[in-house]
């Protein structure tokens, strides 16, 4: 009856030694597992990295940068070109003012109003000659004469007067001319 002990000794001793694989297998796998889950996981982000570095962004960044330069240099070109059309728009200012003062525009001026003052002497004249005429017998030849004379002077006065209008202004004399 000894014997039958030992051999439920044998079984039992056996039967933890069975029980401890099965452990060692679980944590074995367990452990096989994680490995490969930190694998993947590690690949996974390696890949994303590799695939979101930014290796565009360097030479994006370069081109930003030069953007940047030539926005700042066009900005100062135009500051520049403002402070020069300032500076002609105060010489305007300043040679309107020289030119309404300058002697030049006042000889026209002299002159346009010399032209309008021959050209109501040479109307006064004719208008004197025409009653000189009919006071006067057999005078109609005479008259006709110097009336013609009179027309192409008085067209010549207003024809300088014209041209002098141009010269001060550009434009030509607003009322036409009178006979």
């Amino acid at each position: 009856m000894a014997t039958k002990p030992t051999k439920d000794k044998k079984v039992d001793d056996e039967k933890p030694a069975d029980e401890l694989a099965p452990k060692k297998n679980n944590k074995a796998l367990f452990i096989t597992a994680f490995v490969v889950f930190l694998l993947s996981v590690s690949a996974s982000t390696g890949v994303a990295f590799f695939l979101l570095s930014p290796k565009e962004s360097t030479p994006s960044n370069d081109q930003l940068a030069q953007q940047e330069q030539l926005l700042t240099s066009l900005q100062e070109s135009l500051k520049q070109q403002e402070m020069k059309i300032n500076a002609i728009e105060e010489q305007n200012e300043t040679l309107k003012l020289y030119l309404r003062h300058s002697s030049a525009t006042a000889l026209k001026n002299i002159l346009i109003d010399q032209e309008q003052n021959i050209q109501a002497y040479l109307k006064v004249m004719k208008s004197a000659i025409g009653d000189f005429s009919a006071l006067i017998p057999r005078t109609t030849d005479w008259n006709n004469e110097y009336q013609y004379q009179l027309d192409l002077a008085l067209k010549g006065s207003m024809k300088r007067e014209d041209l002098l209008k141009l010269l001060k202004t550009g434009e030509p004399n607003d009322t036409p001319p009178q006979l």
